[in-house]
């Protein structure tokens, strides 16, 4: 079985320095704040342990194949929507 390559993911802060780096008179130094970039800007994740009803956790796992995510991600993201929503409505 041939074995899958996998894509590094970009680091933009390895391009951007090395941009900044550059002697090229076109590049110049560029001063941007990338804390502020939202790519970068991943919320900190705990890890939790607790307990769901089965078809919840089945629904979440089937939704998650079918997206090609983990079923965590597809847990964070209604219930972020949940909570974005009641703050809506007060």
């Amino acid at each position: 079985m041939a074995q899958k390559k996998t894509r590094k993911k970009p680091n933009l802060k390895k391009a951007l320095s090395s941009v900044d780096s550059a002697n090229d008179a076109n590049f110049g130094q560029i001063d941007i704040d990338l804390s502020s970039l939202p790519c970068l800007m991943a919320p900190k994740k705990e890890k939790v342990t607790i307990n769901l009803d089965s078809d919840i956790l089945d629904e979440a796992r089937k939704l998650a194949k079918k997206s090609k995510v983990s079923y965590s991600h597809i847990l964070n993201d209604v219930l972020r929507k949940v909570f974005i929503e009641n703050k809506k409505t007060g």
